[in-house]
């Protein structure tokens, strides 16, 4: 076995529970273990950095983060490596394809800034709930008319539609962007639109490249979704959620437990003593 230096995993339904908590205990004591052998641990999620870092407070300055479906890397100590966004012409084209289904998302449109968050005023309505949560995770949120009034680097958009539903559109999104983005889908009918060749495995090559280590060697990844597939491709030593996603879960082998029940920590368990 390649020695190992940076576990990666994504958070909703993988390192979270359902109920978004993860034990805190256990989570302390193989950050003990990874800095006595000279690792890494990173968090690698499609969550943008506002909505990551404060559930890690007790935490902070013990992980690297690859946010943003590998938008932005930060290292541990907060080095920023990486914030690569979209053009607000793109982001135009992909409001275009939204207006054209034949359905309604379920949640207006989400615009990570590289300071701001940004809605579409016209879609705030679409769902008071998400509205409001929205305004609590990010104090910067910001309500406009029209996307060309973002005056800053766009990190991501996130739409989010029924289930059923979601395939359609990043189908249509991919047919028009083609090389100007990465449409991809974390499941639960979120869909990610980031730069083009964005993805958590970019993100983490960024890091290997700044710790000085290879992804096929050291890397330990664990993923439930789609926007996963990338990172765990790229890893030494890839590992499926058993609630995640079938094609993962063919491809890949399986973490020892569920989400719920501290599956990618039990797994760590057994790779680092």
């Amino acid at each position: 076995m390649s020695e190992i230096k940076m576990i990666a995993s994504d958070l909703d339904s993988t390192f979270f529970n359902d109920k978004k908590h993860y034990h805190k205990t256990h989570f302390a004591e193989v950050l003990d273990k990874l800095t006595v052998q000279g690792g890494h641990f990173i968090i690698a999620s499609g969550r943008d950095v506002d909505s990551v870092d404060p559930l890690f407070k007790s935490f902070a300055g013990r992980y690297d983060l690859v946010a943003d479906n590998g938008a932005v890397v930060r290292t541990a100590d907060g080095e920023l490596l990486q914030m690569v966004g979209l053009h607000v012409a793109d982001v135009t084209d992909i409001m275009a394809v939204v207006n054209e289904m034949p359905f309604e998302p379920l949640h207006g449109a989400v615009f990570t800034g590289a300071e701001t968050t940004f809605m579409l005023q016209s879609q705030a309505s679409l769902n008071l709930l998400h509205k409001a949560t929205m305004k609590k995770v990010h104090e910067n949120l910001q309500f406009i008319d029209f996307v060309d009034q973002i005056h800053e680097l766009i990190l991501k958009v996130t739409i989010t539609f029924e289930t059923e539903k979601t395939q359609e559109f990043i189908d249509l999104a991919r047919l028009r962007l083609g090389s100007r983005a990465h449409v991809t889908t974390s499941g639960y009918g979120s869909v990610d639109i980031v730069a083009p060749n964005i993805n958590k495995a970019n993100g983490l090559q960024v890091l290997a490249s700044h710790y000085g280590l290879k992804l096929d060697e050291n890397l330990v990844a664990f993923g439930d979704g789609l926007n996963d597939a990338e990172m765990l491709k790229a890893a030494a030593y890839p590992f499926a959620m058993i609630n995640g996603d079938e094609s993962l879960k063919a491809f890949y082998p399986l973490a020892v437990d569920d989400n719920n029940h501290d599956g990618v920590l039990k797994t760590v368990d057994t790779l680092i003593k």
